[in-house]
């Protein structure tokens, strides 16, 4: 019915770029820059509700991403930069923080960006003290893997990538990394491009025949020549890139058969789990390989 509505029982005062996420039980989880973690009842007047206090101190310009549903990594950031990691499982009945192994180097101004495989990828950021040390620019990149909770150093960038830099995934499974600035008169304008390593562990599965609109809960049929080798599906929310955090970035690894050149896949079950829009449709085979995404527009059913 297009109405706002104040909710005047939830008021509360954030600082900015807060890392905010839908929860799988539907409410809206604040988990940073700030060190209490609480989450939004959006109905009637709404109501904040305190979840658990993070392990490590204020991350702003830090960065977060929900690696699976109700799975949240949230790195780096403060002044001076820090390199610490943790992570929090909203689905467990009392929700606490975990701290996981650390990156390699502290940063701030830093971007993570979930990969299609289900792995963390961050590029970019200072380690040195002040708003944006231009002087100690970080340009290797790191990976964490969510089943180890540890981090690998991967290439290093050649530029920079400082305050009001971004990172996002391209379909192909590649990552375009661009901007940061050392001062406000000196913003950089050119793009590099990241390859994974996944991209060099073989050739990569086809997919085919993948609708523009799938609905929730739908069982729908793509078409792959490698089907029996697929060994999971992934949905990737597109990026909404600003200030060291993608908004709202979620992945979904979703159920399959796998056919003859077919695969029936399972869309996800309701909105909390994925919210409606656009997402990156991914086929991972055994080696880890991705197919080039199809993206694909998720709803509720028309009616």
């Amino acid at each position: 019915t297009n109405p706002w509505r104040n909710h005047t029982s939830a008021q509360l005062s954030q600082p900015m770029y807060p890392m905010m996420f839908v929860d799988p039980d539907g409410r809206v989880v604040d988990v940073g820059p700030g060190t209490t973690t609480r989450s939004l009842d959006t109905s009637g007047s709404g109501r904040w509700t305190f979840v658990a206090n993070r392990n490590h101190r204020f991350r702003d310009y830090g960065t977060a991403a929900m690696y699976e549903p109700g799975k949240i990594l949230v790195v780096g950031g403060g002044d001076p930069p820090q390199a610490s990691a943790e992570v929090i499982d909203l689905n467990a009945s009392n929700p606490s923080w975990r701290t996981v192994q650390s990156m390699s180097v502290a940063r701030r101004h830093h971007t993570g960006t979930l990969l299609p495989d289900g792995t963390v990828l961050v590029t970019g950021g200072t380690s040195g003290p002040g708003h944006n040390n231009a002087s100690t620019p970080v340009l290797v990149a790191e990976l964490w893997n969510p089943q180890t909770e540890a981090w690998t150093r991967l290439a290093s960038g050649s530029v920079p990538r400082l305050y009001h830099s971004a990172a996002l995934l391209l379909p192909d499974g590649r990552v375009a990394v661009m901007g940061g600035e050392e001062n406000a008169d000196d913003v950089v304008p050119d793009v590099e491009i990241f390859s994974p390593p996944y991209l060099f562990k073989g050739p990569r599965p086809a997919l085919g025949g993948v609708p523009a609109r799938i609905t929730y809960g739908q069982r729908f049929t793509v078409e792959s020549g490698q089907a029996p080798l697929i060994a999971k599906v992934t949905l990737i929310r597109l990026s909404s890139v600003t200030h060291a955090f993608n908004m709202d970035q979620r992945l979904n690894v979703l159920p399959f058969a796998p056919g003859a050149g077919t695969l029936e896949i399972t869309a996800p079950a309701n909105a909390n789990l994925a919210p409606p829009g656009f997402y990156m449709l991914f086929l991972v085979d055994a080696n880890g390989v991705p197919s080039v995404g199809s993206v694909v527009q998720l709803g509720a059913a028309a009616g």
